[in-house]
């Protein structure tokens, strides 16, 4: 957690320092409102972990940690404004669910009832708030630094085939800082952007009320290619 904060401390401090060099340079005759579409490769690394508290919270402890990554294709909606000199702000949502991280194993407990536990995390309706301090290299043609913060609810979802645990966990928010590099060209009213983006989540940890109170914490990490 403690390096994970000082991460991106450390990219909100670029960033901010882009920000004002970006207001720094030529001015760019576009200004306004815009509406896209955005197609997106998205790559992501989940690192999870698992302390089981034993069988309906007896106190005996044992840990199970994984890393699982995929890849998917997705679609998001963005409105956005672009100031004289070139830089935009905006907003980018997605009104769905995704699902993120699945993976099972063959558990025993202290009983002897063995089963398989599959356990996923479910995201959904990511929101993300964004500036693109931009240099414009001519009339049509620019390129950027790319900042901000996206904003998802995580649901993880336990399934067991055995019951050999009974623990349920809550849907949490959670925050990610976004930072990436991309390039803009314009042709008359219409543009297209190509970027790449990563996006660094904060942890979900939460410790179950019911069954084996058992206690998940899970860590995100996108990258993509849009």
């Amino acid at each position: 957690k403690e390096h994970t904060m000082r991460s991106i401390s450390k990219k909100m401090s670029v960033l901010l320092t882009a920000i004002m060099f970006s207001f720094s340079t030529t001015v760019y005759s576009f200004e306004g409102l815009s509406l896209g579409a955005v197609y997106s490769s998205l790559d992501f690394s989940t690192t999870g972990s698992e302390t089981a508290a034993g069988a309906a919270g007896d106190g005996t402890l044992s840990k199970n940690t994984t890393t699982k990554s995929g890849s998917g294709d997705l679609g998001s909606l963005f409105a956005e404004y672009t100031f004289a000199q070139g830089t935009t702000i905006g907003v980018e949502m997605i009104d769905g669910t995704a699902e993120l991280g699945k993976g099972s194993r063959t558990n025993t407990s202290p009983q002897g009832t063995a089963g398989d536990v599959t356990v996923k995390a479910e995201i959904s309706d990511p929101i993300t708030f964004y500036v693109e301090p931009t240099y414009m290299m001519n009339d049509t043609f620019g390129v950027y630094l790319k900042g901000g913060a996206t904003h998802v609810s995580v649901v993880p979802k336990e399934t067991d085939a055995g019951s050999v645990t009974a623990s349920t966990y809550k849907s949490e928010d959670v925050w990610g800082i976004v930072t990436g590099v991309g390039a803009k060209y314009y042709y008359g009213n219409f543009f297209v952007k190509a970027e790449y983006l990563e996006t660094e989540f904060e942890t979900y940890k939460h410790t179950s009320t019911t069954g084996d109170k058992n206690t998940i914490s899970a860590d995100i990490d996108t990258e993509e290619t849009r």
